[in-house]
């Protein structure tokens, strides 16, 4: 049979293994969205990639200051992250030690290490008899297996099971690092998944050489145009204007403001809220984007002079609660002999400005140029009902109904090691070589959207 005709229908609205290689299309050329078409390129699938922003690598893009690299987003890697130090490996990009982590105290400017006494007292043994009673997969890609036992809110799971040393060892840099505050309702979920992937709870303390935290000599951002340069087709500064998705087998049409792009299958690597404009969304979809929250996080480059140097600083007194909005949570002092450091906030962006000058100035520093700001709106995540609900485990049931994949922050937690592992993961499980006949999984539940729609209709 041609490949062209090996397009039929199954029973949940996906259709079996072609012959032949397959086209995608993939939305978003960060750090997932490029994965997952280097893993479908590397598995003999044509692939497009689509951009709006004029460059690539999403939230760990850099900018040069006088010659030298600022990461503004994720950039500081752990031993944990294995499958980023394969692709440093495999791509021959260089590492380095990152900054040392210090917890400034801001009344009296005087940096301490992070208090860790979690690790050395009764609560971490609990803690993994607990994690192997409760949710032993959380090392695992994804975020699904381990949604519903940690579903409830940072604080009270932490009151709950005795983890308050837990909290006080990794709540100051949790925080810091845009995943929310301690008394805000943001699921344990994500505070544990952040707490494994710091390496701390594990017994492989070095990777790549480093004893600890590595970086990208020259910005994370090299990284990740060092895998668009060997792709094939990656397309910058095109807007996408609608995605069309067929049932009947004629595959997706993704329409840009540079034009159509036809493919057989179309890879979201982009939040799903986001998309959502100009999706042709069925109601699972929209119901699901609807249900996403996300973090107004703000990385401000500028120049500041007369602050504690050479670290990676959290603000200990704005980081306990979220009635600090506004005000800096952490910095990073990268190079020594230079003035420019990286300021992280949350809160509104009228706010950030002033409350970063009033900050500077309350540790004893001055705030000189500003250079860039930029806002995200970081680590899109369910609430804790929806996680109870099954919101991720929805969200994996859609993995293929409509020729259509997820892979970023939301599924996979909005650390870089975990949207890399998971893309790399749904390429291998979905998109085998070409003439692998292996049966692509099936989704348990409902019919396809496009199966449900044509249920409404009258059949002839």
């Amino acid at each position: 049979m041609p490949r062209g005709d090996a397009r039929e229908e199954l029973g949940d609205g996906r259709r079996p293994r072609a012959e032949g290689p397959r086209s995608v299309v993939v939305i978003g050329a960060g750090p997932s969205g490029l994965t997952v078409a280097r893993e479908l390129e590397r598995a003999g699938h044509r692939v497009t990639v689509l951009e709006e922003q004029s460059t690539v690598a999403g939230k760990c893009q850099s900018v040069d200051v006088d010659g030298l690299a600022y990461d503004l987003g994720g950039h500081i890697c752990t031993p944990r992250y294995e499958r980023i130090a394969e692709l440093v490996t495999e791509l021959n990009v260089e590492t380095e030690r990152t900054s040392r982590y210090r917890v400034l105290d801001a009344e009296g400017r005087t940096p301490s290490r992070q208090a860790m006494s979690f690790l050395h007292d009764e609560a971490f043994p609990r803690y993994r008899a607990l994690r192997a009673r409760e949710f032993p997969r959380i090392g695992e890609p994804g975020l699904a297996h381990s949604a519903r036992a940690l579903a409830a809110p940072v604080g009270q799971w932490v009151a709950e099971h005795g983890m308050e040393s837990m909290a006080a060892s990794f709540g100051t840099g949790y925080t810091a690092a845009g995943y929310g505050y301690p008394d805000d309702d943001v699921p344990a979920l994500y505070f544990v998944k952040y707490a494994e992937m710091t390496g701390l709870l594990s017994r492989r303390s070095e990777l790549l050489g480093h004893p600890g935290a590595f970086t990208v000599v020259g910005g994370f951002a090299t990284l990740w145009c060092r895998i668009a340069e060997e792709l094939k087709d990656v397309r910058c500064g095109v807007r996408v204007t609608s995605v069309e998705r067929h049932g009947d087998g004629a595959g997706v049409r993704v329409h840009t403001d540079s034009g159509p792009v036809p493919a057989d299958d179309l890879v979201l690597a982009v939040a799903l809220d986001s998309v959502l404009p100009v999706l042709d969304a069925g109601e699972e979809e929209r119901d699901l984007a609807g249900r996403i929250r996300s973090n107004a996080y703000h990385t401000t480059l500028a120049t500041a002079s007369g602050l504690p140097e050479d670290a990676f600083y959290f603000l200990e007194r704005h980081t306990a609660t979220r009635e600090a909005s506004g005000h800096c949570v952490s910095y990073h002092h990268r190079y020594p002999g230079s003035d420019v450091r990286t300021f992280y906030s949350y809160g509104r962006p009228e706010d950030v400005p002033a409350l970063l000058a009033d900050d500077v100035a309350e540790l004893g520093g001055r705030l000189g140029e500003v250079h860039l700001r930029r806002e995200w709106a970081f680590m899109p995540h369910f609430g804790g009902d929806d996680l109870r609900d099954g919101a991720l485990d929805r969200l994996d049931a859609l993995q293929g109904r409509d020729r259509t994949y997820y892979v970023g922050g939301l599924p996979a937690f909005e650390l870089i090691e975990c949207a890399v592992a998971h893309a790399q993961d749904l390429a291998r499980r979905h998109f085998p070589p070409p003439g692998d006949a292996r049966p692509q999984p099936a989704a348990a539940g409902t019919p396809s959207r496009h199966d449900r729609e044509s249920e409404k209709e009258p059949q002839g």
